[in-house]
Formats: C-alpha cells, sequence, structure tokens
C-alpha cells in the first residue's frame, strides 16, 4: 500500500508490539492491558522502521483473523470484530462485532465483503456499510468467487461438512 508520501507498508499480526512507536487500542477492551490480545504492527517496507502498533483483542474466541493494507486503510478483521483503520490519519473509519465469529474478509475494488459465522457484509473502504445479507449459514460462510454482479460461496447448515453453496448479488446482498 501507498500513502501519499509515496511509502509502502506492510502489516503482521503478532503477539509484541514494536517498542518504540505508538500504540493504537484500536477495539478498547480491555484498557491499558496487553493481556488476552494481539498486535497489529505496521513497518514501512522501504526503510524496515516500525510506524505504528494496532492492539486488537475480541469478546469472542479467536478462531479467524485476517489483516490487509490497500489505499492508506489497514482492514482488520480478528474474533468477532472487524475495523478500518485510517493509517496516515490514525482514526478508525469503520468499526463493528459479531454475534458470532469474523471468518474472513475479500476486498474487490472499493468494496469489501465479509463474512461471518452466519452471513456477508459488504463494507466501502470509506467505512460505509451497504447491506447485511440473510443468514446463508449457521457455523461458516465462505466466499469463493466475485464475479462482476454475483458473489459465490458457500455456507455451512449442518455441521461438520454440511455446506450449501449460494449466489447473491453484489449490489443488493439478496440471494439470486
Amino acid at each position: 500500500m501507498k500513502l501519499n508520501n509515496g511509502a509502502m507498508y506492510k502489516t503482521k499480526i503478532k503477539l509484541d508490539p514494536i517498542s518504540g512507536v505508538e500504540t493504537v487500542d484500536l477495539f478498547n477492551i480491555n484498557p491499558g492491558t496487553g493481556s488476552g490480545c494481539e498486535f497489529v504492527v505496521v513497518t514501512n517496507l522501504e526503510t524496515g522502521g516500525p510506524v505504528i502498533n494496532l492492539k486488537i483483542e475480541s469478546d469472542y474466541p479467536v478462531i479467524f483473523k485476517k489483516v490487509d493494507v490497500v489505499n492508506g486503510l489497514i482492514v482488520i478483521g480478528y474474533g468477532n470484530r472487524f475495523a478500518i483503520f485510517n493509517l496516515e490519519g490514525k482514526y478508525i473509519t469503520y468499526e463493528t462485532s459479531f454475534d458470532g465469529y469474523f471468518g474472513s474478509f475479500e476486498i474487490d475494488g472499493d468494496d469489501i465483503f465479509v463474512a461471518t459465522d452466519s452471513c456477508l457484509l459488504k463494507i466501502k473502504l470509506s467505512g460505509e456499510l451497504i447491506w447485511t445479507s440473510e443468514v446463508l449459514g449457521v457455523d461458516g460462510v465462505v466466499i469463493t468467487s466475485i464475479t462482476g454482479p454475483e458473489i459465490r460461496g458457500d455456507g455451512e447448515w449442518d455441521p461438520p461438512g454440511g455446506w450449501e453453496p449460494f449466489v447473491i448479488d453484489r449490489e443488493t446482498g439478496r440471494k439470486i
């Protein structure tokens, strides 16, 4: 990812923060403590130097976690949480928590498609929630492809292994 200053960055989820740089408590669940949390550490690819730490934690057991960098934004899914953090301005542009768990996300253009244990969400990179789908599974939803107007995936209805395919409209979030 390049910011306005042209710098490139990389991220990694680690148990310990990088020393000597600011730490932002992203979800503010247990302020002031470091127990039961991890850190998204951001480093400058060109200099190798640290930039910032984002403290992340969850109200739900952490089954899945993912972080990506795009257009000056850090996109994070962790436990039962999801957030978009503006690296340049150092503020959260979008944050939510789920009753179940975060599964994964896919970024396609200006859209982020977030899979949870039971549904999909479409969120713009700008931080606007566009839609939440109907229930697509009871113990896992995965995106298998995003092609033009369709999102294809599978939802697990009868664990373990009872997966059923679905196709939803990219613009409305409704089943096709």
